[in-house]
């Protein structure tokens, strides 16, 4: 392991402010008690370990279906809300009243996009199984537990094409609607399933269409939804039907409640396996160790006043922006090399992290409250996790050095003061 390095400052009966350097902050302490020692370290040995897990890619504004620089975004699930958008008297089930008579229904997608010059068809499916519509979820679903055998067990509803429409007498928005009145006439309505749609290519289109999600536009105008125009019927006397009826015109929409692009990562490179790999499209995640800290012995009122984790980017990495997230690890992680993992189950302590961005070839995180807390004993030295932030692209990755490397090896500067 390299040697730290450290500077000390003793200060007696007064109230100060240290400068160390070119630091942004001063560390401003009272020593009127006593002996105080005010110090600065560099620390090194940070080793880190990559690993892979099927991408999680719920909660994105944008959702991807086709394929691009090997990605391959092979499916779109849709849940649709069980209760309407107009009326919490109104739900899916109500349709399946034999005083309500549909006329027609559409499932809408937004696509993202400047122009139309050759329109694209899709193809819309349902579960007619309970328990495999029962599978999708945002947060949990992924390539690995929702298989081609999975998609084979859909149903075909309708196709549907691109195409335009206006917004009002400037904007020209781009949809796709699929007919949906077949949707009534099966399973998809009844209160015991969960409602799941699937959108797919057909086969032959490998283009990476975009369209929005329901994380993009909180006034739903862009949100996918289940649209119906339908009669109702009513009678002056329910218990005689043989009386003129009342006819009203009338619609209902139903916004979907979770949607996920299903993403198939293309093959890692060496570089991912190699480094310390951060990248939500591929899955790539890295956990982080500084046994040193352990050892540094600091009495439990030592007070942090920085305590700065960089990382330097590997040169062949181009990177435009890019956050990554470091929380601190929970339990212990026995990890020595690169693996990959049907799940993840390192868990993190969600209140300690930090987050940095890629900014001069390198990240740099503020790991100020996890030093504090473990000094404290409030939190044990288990090391840190670090992954993408939701908003990067997806197909986005950066690559860091580690211990082994001659000089862009990673540090960790801390500043304190100490009895």
């Amino acid at each position: 392991m390299k040697s730290s390095f450290i500077f000390r400052f003793l200060g007696i009966g007064l109230i100060s402010a240290f400068y160390i350097g070119c630091m942004e902050d001063p560390l401003h302490a009272d020593l009127s008690d006593g002996e105080l020692d005010l110090a600065v370290k560099e620390l090194y040995g940070i080793d880190g370990v990559t690993y892979q897990i099927p991408p999680s890619i719920g909660n994105k504004t944008r959702l991807h279906l086709g394929t691009d620089e090997g990605f391959n975004y092979k499916a779109l699930l849709f849940k649709s809300s069980f209760i309407s958008n107009e009326s919490f008297y109104w739900t899916l089930s109500s349709f399946l009243d034999s005083t309500v008579h549909i006329d027609s229904a559409f499932f809408t997608i937004n696509v993202h996009r400047d122009t139309l010059e050759t329109p694209t068809t899709f193809e819309l499916y349902y579960f007619p199984d309970n328990a495999l519509d029962s599978i999708f979820s945002e947060a949990e679903s992924n390539y690995l537990n929702f298989t081609d055998t999975e998609i084979a067990a859909a149903s075909f509803v309708s196709n549907g094409t691109e195409e335009s429409y206006a917004v009002d007498t400037i904007t020209t928005q781009y949809r796709v609607r699929f007919p949906a009145e077949e949707l009534f006439d099966s399973t998809f309505a009844d209160t015991s399933l969960n409602y799941s749609l699937l959108l797919t290519l057909p086969n032959g289109d490998d283009e990476l269409h975009t369209f929005y999600s329901r994380e993009y536009d909180y006034t739903n105008v862009l949100t996918p939804k289940l649209e119906i125009y339908f009669r109702l019927f009513t009678y002056p006397d329910s218990a005689d039907t043989s009386q003129d009826v009342n006819i009203d015109t009338l619609s209902r929409s139903f916004y979907v409640s979770q949607d996920l692009s299903l993403l198939v990562p293309p093959e890692l490179t060496e570089q991912d396996t190699a480094f310390v790999s951060i990248g939500r499209g591929k899955g790539l995640r890295s956990v982080i160790s500084m046994d040193f800290l352990d050892t540094l012995q600091l009495p439990n009122q030592t007070s942090f006043d920085k305590a700065e984790l960089t990382f330097h980017i590997v040169p062949d990495t181009n990177i435009a922006s890019f956050s990554i997230w470091a929380a601190p690890l929970t339990d212990t992680v026995s990890l020595s090399s690169f693996k990959t993992f049907e799940e993840d189950d390192f868990s993190v302590e969600g209140s300690m992290y930090s987050s940095g961005s890629v900014l001069n070839n390198k990240v740099v995180f503020n790991i100020r409250n996890f030093l504090q807390n473990q000094n404290f004993e409030n939190v044990d030295n288990l090391g840190l996790k670090l992954y993408a932030n939701i908003n990067n692209n997806l197909q986005t990755d950066v690559h860091f050095y580690s211990a082994d490397h001659d000089s862009l090896y990673p540090k960790l500067f801390i500043q304190y003061v100490a009895p």
